[in-house]
């Protein structure tokens, strides 16, 4: 009898065994599904949107979005975003997933650049500024006056960049700088980063303790000549408003049911083109490219590529990175279009749509009263609101590209013929639209065309490519990307390369 149970117990035992190792190779399965999906969101002020993304198969499976609630409480758009992707994907795969964000909920970091001269420092600070994901509302060089602290504290800046000065150099105007930024009686809470000449630095930190008020402190941005130092006051940039100028309402729940906020919207596209450009160690990149992103503010110019000398030229001012931002904030489809057709002129929008100056006109008051117009209505109509709007888009990516640009100057020497300012993206091989103005376009290809050299740019001697792969952003994820870039990069650039078609 004893042997009996003893053998049943032995068979119970192996069937209990299997039975264990059948669950747990079933839950090893399943974890890894699991482990292989990330849910990314971003926070914008029109739209929170969620893309999951399969990062074994390198493709998107699934995007939400709706109106934000940034204004009343972040976690309500959250919420329906969620509730939809769980509802998609089953709960434990949602439960497990990685979750991680960007923001843009702010309307972009609102900063000012302070520096000793326009060519250097503060072209120095700007590059930093929109690396970090910012919108410069204006630039100061030299000597700070009253009526410049003025301007400043009627701008409401939530971030003011201090520079300028090589290592050891003269800190005469530095100082006075410092000293009028500390008359600010508006907002005085706002954060001051000084990336200048270190020996003003002890002397800083006294001025501005006596006063009572805080100063952030990174390494000089041009310590010498021909030297761009510039991570340091970027990440510096990101941490500030990740920690302090994200005013979301909701913001404590929203990090509860998130990993992390992982950086500001802009700066995630920013290392997305960069990863899309170089590849990673698995997959090869496009090589040299550019990014359009036409927003209803404001016009954002990514370039990728190692700025090289023009024939004959020789680069001045400071060196141009690899991976470089600019934002136009007068280029725009709803708030700024009237900024946008002033720098084509009235007249010569009036020409290209062969409609009268005054109905130019009306089609930007309409913008401007609702700038969240899209043309809708009887067929003539809505065929003259779009035929405008895909106009504006043209202006937008023109005007913006030529103003990213580097641009040569003839100089009488006999060591070089010519003097080049800014960056020379003649190299670039794709460019690559984004942004709801061009993806939704009619014509997108029209839109980014606009980006290659004319005739005309020939004459004024601006570096732009002649020629191009356009391609379109068609799943808008190029944020989703710049996130994934921190975990997984291959997963990342798979994930783009999936998402972009050619135009």
């Amino acid at each position: 009898m004893r042997n009996y149970f003893s053998q049943a117990l032995l068979v119970i035992s192996k069937i209990a065994g299997l039975l264990t190792g059948q669950v747990a190779l079933q839950m090893c399965c399943k974890k890894e599904l699991i482990m292989n999906t990330a849910i990314l969101i971003d926070f914008g002020s029109t739209f929170t949107k969620a893309a999951v993304a399969d990062l074994e198969a390198g493709r998107i499976i699934y995007t939400v979005k709706t109106p934000s609630t940034v204004q009343t409480n972040a976690r309500e758009g959250l919420t329906i975003c969620y509730d939809s992707i769980r509802q998609e994907i089953g709960a434990d795969r949602f439960q497990c997933a990685k979750k991680l964000a960007t923001s843009s909920a702010a309307g972009g970091l609102r900063m000012v650049v302070v520096g000793l001269t326009e060519t250097l420092s503060n072209t120095a600070g700007r590059n930093a500024a929109f690396g970090a994901g910012a919108k410069i509302l204006k630039t100061y060089a030299g000597s700070l006056t009253d009526s410049d602290i003025q301007e400043m504290e009627a701008l409401n800046v939530e971030i003011i960049l201090f520079c300028g000065g090589y290592e050891g150099g003269n800190i005469k105007i530095v100082r006075h700088n410092a000293e009028m930024l500390l008359r600010m009686s508006v907002n005085t809470s706002v954060p001051i980063i000084y990336a200048g000449n270190s020996e003003f630095i002890q002397e800083l930190k006294i001025l501005f303790y006596h006063k009572h008020r805080e100063v952030f402190v990174v390494s000089n941005i041009i310590p010498q000549v021909g030297v761009v130092n510039s991570l340091p006051a970027e990440i510096l940039i990101r941490n500030i408003f990740l920690e302090r100028i994200t005013n979301m309402k909701g913001l404590g729940e929203v990090k509860k049911v998130l990993d992390s906020i992982v950086m500001p919207t802009p700066a995630s596209v920013l290392q997305a083109g960069e990863l899309l450009s170089l590849g990673c160690e698995a997959e090869d990149g496009f090589g040299p490219l550019m990014i359009v992103d036409i927003g209803g503010a404001t016009t954002d110019i990514h370039s990728y590529c190692l700025c090289m000398a023009a024939d004959g030229a020789r680069i001045i001012g400071v060196e141009e990175p690899y991976a470089k931002r600019t934002v136009e904030g007068d280029l725009g489809m709803r708030e700024s279009c009237g900024l946008t057709i002033g720098e084509a002129g009235v007249a010569a929008a009036a020409a290209d749509l062969t409609v009268t100056e005054d109905e130019i006109q009306r089609f930007i008051d309409r913008r401007l009263k609702n700038i969240e117009f899209l043309p809708k209505g009887s067929l003539v109509d809505c065929q003259a609101e779009l035929l405008f709007d895909q106009q504006l888009a043209r202006y937008a990516c023109r005007f913006a590209v030529r103003r990213h640009a580097g641009i040569l100057e003839a100089v009488p020497s006999k060591l070089f013929a010519k003097l080049q300012r800014g960056k020379n993206i003649s190299c670039v091989t794709t460019i690559i639209g984004t942004g709801g103005p061009i993806i939704n376009s009619d014509d997108p290809r029209g839109i980014l065309s606009e980006a290659l050299k004319t005739s005309k740019d020939d004459k004024l001697q601006i570096l732009l490519p002649e020629a191009a792969r356009l391609m379109l952003d068609q799943d808008y994820i190029f944020y989703a990307a710049g996130m994934l870039k921190e975990i997984d990069p291959q997963a990342a650039i798979k994930i783009m390369k999936n998402s972009i078609r050619e135009v």
